[in-house]
């Protein structure tokens, strides 16, 4: 059995979840949005970087991947007498502090086993959600040919297999959704369109690929805008005054939620209206954005959505939290303060990196979770949760085929054979699980087959998203049809263009 340390490396002072088990998977979350700049003296040691602008959605991905992993626990016909841990990390969506945590994952001190100092059995990474932390993460796992499976990073240069050999993910690469967004812009016969994309890797080349396909079939851009990352409300009010005096009423715009949020902030003070949005995946079913206030300049708002699922059973587990059960959970007091608007006089075994909230009232823990609304326990848009959940059972399976292995034989328990010794589950190595999530495949609960091409992709597949108002004037997501690029090409594209609600102004396009 395990014993102590042989020798511990630098810790680098990463937030983290942790439980232990034989098998233990690292997450990586922006559970965070932002980091808080620090000053340097230089004279003694930096504490650790506080962050701001706690996601309860987010946190909620964290949450699933806890809850997945107890729900493989349970399960005896997987990873029989084998218990799954895991390693929860918030990287604030920092590219340098994704690459730190990376590194204290990959850093983890050395175990005793039988008198021989081992590597803990940290084989892999779940996450992080952005592409460009993964792109930066990957880089740096390579150099130990340790794997990361994404559940959100969809540009399409991590399908490069040259430079990304070790990378998996569960949602589709962009190249399908550009395709897909192309093909709908065809369909709907609007030749002269705007397009906008964040300043990163995910915006950039998703509005490049998708122009590349449009100009294909003769659509005309009228203007392409990139959204900093640090801008300022000078340059907010330039890029929508672009938005807002172009004769294109139908905009194409790639980016995560928090990029484009500081532009429909600017659409809605310039009351720019008669546009008619597409949107990409990463906020076509955003909380923050498909807000009541936000709906009379975006009804009608039409987008490729990464594919849903009921789990029901989670919206219990997320509702059982509490703070004074799970006080080695370094979030959970930040979500009960911002739900309930109180402080928790609590003592936390850990140092806090975020800023003290600062309430009057104080909490009693006896507050319940189940008696609040908030997209936390909000469990019917359960898209990147799923995908969360592909990826962890991708990995529970992949880690099954290995331990089915029969020494002398090489048998997998399903896939091919590989050489005559199989992997020792206590002492595995992390290039060693490589093969198997390559040769994956199963079919989940939901009736999903699971599986990664050769360049670690799964197949494309989305919902079309149209927003719709309710009765009581709020945002509904209703699915007007679907997106396989499995089928053949002529039915690839399928939905029902009479249940389209279209933005109250929209007139025909513009002609190039």
């Amino acid at each position: 059995m395990l014993e102590e340390d042989c020798r511990r490396w630098r810790d680098l002072d990463a937030a983290v979840v942790h439980k232990d088990g034989h098998v233990v998977l690292a997450g990586m979350f922006p559970i965070h949005s932002k980091g808080v700049e620090q000053e340097h003296a230089y004279k003694r040691k930096p504490g650790r970087r506080k962050c701001r602008g706690f996601n309860l959605r987010v946190f909620r991905w964290s949450q699933a991947m806890i809850f997945f992993i107890e729900e493989i626990n349970r399960n005896p016909a997987l990873l029989p007498n084998i218990t799954l841990g895991y390693r929860l990390y918030d990287t604030c969506g920092l590219e340098q502090l994704s690459v730190r945590t990376a590194l204290s994952v990959i850093s983890q001190p050395l175990k005793r086993w039988e008198g021989r100092c081992v590597s803990p059995s940290l084989p892999l990474i779940i996450g992080d959600s952005g592409s460009t932390l993964s792109m930066a993460i990957s880089r740096l796992l390579n150099l130990n040919r340790v794997p990361l499976v994404s559940y959100f990073a969809s540009c399409a240069c991590l399908s490069d297999k040259r430079q990304f050999p070790y990378f998996f993910r569960t949602i589709p690469s962009d190249v399908n959704q550009a395709d897909a967004l192309a093909r709908l812009v065809r369909h709907f016969g609007w030749t002269w369109i705007g397009t906008m994309g964040a300043d990163d890797d995910y915006g950039r080349m998703g509005i490049d690929m998708f122009t590349a396909e449009v100009t294909k079939l003769g659509v005309c851009v009228a203007f392409r805008v990139i959204i900093p990352k640090l801008t300022s409300r000078e340059r907010m009010r330039e890029i929508v005054t672009i938005i807002r005096d172009s004769t294109a009423t139908v905009i194409v715009a790639f980016a995560i939620e928090e990029d484009i949020q500081p532009i429909i902030q600017e659409i809605v003070r310039q009351n720019v209206t008669g546009k008619q949005w597409v949107a990409s995946e990463a906020w076509v079913t955003s909380t923050l954005i498909s807000t009541r206030e936000n709906l009379p300049f975006l009804d009608g708002t039409i987008g490729f959505a990464i594919r849903r699922a009921a789990m029901p059973d989670l919206k219990q587990f997320l509702e059982t939290l509490n703070p004074l059960a799970e006080p080695h959970n370094p979030f959970t007091r930040e979500l009960w303060e911002m739900q309930f608007q109180c402080s928790l006089n609590i003592t936390e075994p850990y140092a806090s990196t975020t800023e003290p909230a600062g309430y009057n009232d104080t909490c009693t823990g006896a507050e319940r979770i189940k008696d609040t609304d908030s997209i936390y326990n909000d469990v019917s848009q359960l898209r990147v949760t799923y995908n969360m959940h592909k990826a962890v059972y991708a990995v529970a399976h992949a880690l099954h085929n290995m331990l089915m292995c029969q020494n002398g034989t090489g048998s997998t328990g399903g896939g091919r054979a590989r050489n005559s010794s199989c992997a020792d589950i206590h002492r595995l190595q992390s290039w060693q699980i490589v093969q198997y999530l390559k040769e994956v495949s199963y079919t989940n609960l939901f009736g999903d087959v699971v599986h990664f091409d050769e360049n670690g992709d799964p197949v494309g597949s989305y919902d079309i998203i149209n927003w719709q108002k309710d009765g009581e004037g709020s945002v509904k997501y209703v699915t007007i049809g679907r997106f396989d690029s499995s089928l053949p090409p002529q039915q690839q594209l399928v939905f029902s263009q009479r249940d389209i609600v279209w933005h109250g102004a929209l007139r025909e396009s513009a002609s190039c």
